[in-house]
């Protein structure tokens, strides 16, 4: 019998869960966007007496710029987290989880749904931090 080298490499592939994450908080984002305007100009126009329709309709695009911003750039970044730059999508990911979050915590939208895609968002981008490579 000869003596014979044999190297098995195992090849782990870098995880799917933040674009699969980052799907299902957009679709669960849709609901949140749709009624952060209303909530935010609602909010905004009880708040105080002398709030006029203009500084109402102000708060309320404001809030919706970030609530659809901070969705859409964490839905691309998603996509971004099997990368070469999953660190920076996950950085970038999380941060819009947060402001998803504390918009939909303090009242800027559906709060069942701006919490249930913030938190998804969140995980996304932890996973997307998180992912190696591995090759054994």
């Amino acid at each position: 019998m000869s003596n014979m080298d044999v190297n098995i490499t195992v090849q782990q592939r870098k995880s799917n869960a933040p674009w699969i994450l980052g799907i299902i908080a957009f679709v669960m984002s849709i609901p949140n966007v749709l009624c952060a305007t209303l909530c935010a100009a609602t909010v905004a126009a009880v708040e105080s007496e002398t709030t006029t329709a203009t500084d109402a309709t102000d708060t309320g695009i404001s809030m919706l710029i970030a609530i659809v911003l901070s969705s859409i750039l964490c839905f691309i970044f998603s996509f971004m987290g099997k990368g070469k730059i999953s660190h920076i999508a996950g950085a970038i990911v999380i941060v819009g989880a947060i402001i998803i979050l504390v918009t939909a915590i303090i009242g800027f939208g559906s709060w069942i749904w701006g919490v249930i895609s913030g938190i998804l968002y969140l995980i996304a981008g932890i996973f997307a931090v998180i992912n190696k490579k591995r090759i054994a």
